[in-house]
């Protein structure tokens, strides 16, 4: 059985065959990777500048952006982060009964 060595994906699914740097999959990843993500790293000011600008923009609204919380440790920490940085985030979570007890009661706090 060949077994990617980045994903650990395996021959057991359709479609997959290794590659120099690991398998089809990851290759088509980082290849989308590449040429969608045009994110940046922003400095402290110009996060905030961002987020006023939310804030302004959404004034009236309930809500003033959406995240998705899986009930892990980064999902909850962005969504604690947002809060304080005055945000008013719609919480979004889809329950697919993979959660674990931890996850469950990270959510519900």
């Amino acid at each position: 059985m060949a077994i990617c060595k980045r994903c650990i994906v395996d021959s057991t699914v359709k479609g997959f065959h290794k590659t120099e740097k690991g398998c089809n999959f990851c290759d088509e990843y980082f290849l989308r990777e590449k040429k969608y993500n045009k994110t940046k790293k922003l400095s402290k000011s110009e996060l905030n500048k961002l987020v006023e600008k939310i804030k302004k923009s959404s004034r009236n609204s309930k809500y003033d952006c959406i995240i998705g919380v899986s009930g892990g440790i980064d999902s909850s920490w962005t969504l604690v982060k947002a809060v304080e940085m005055g945000l008013k985030p719609l919480a979004v979570h889809m329950d697919n009964s993979w959660n674990s007890e931890l996850c469950q009661n990270n959510i519900k706090n």
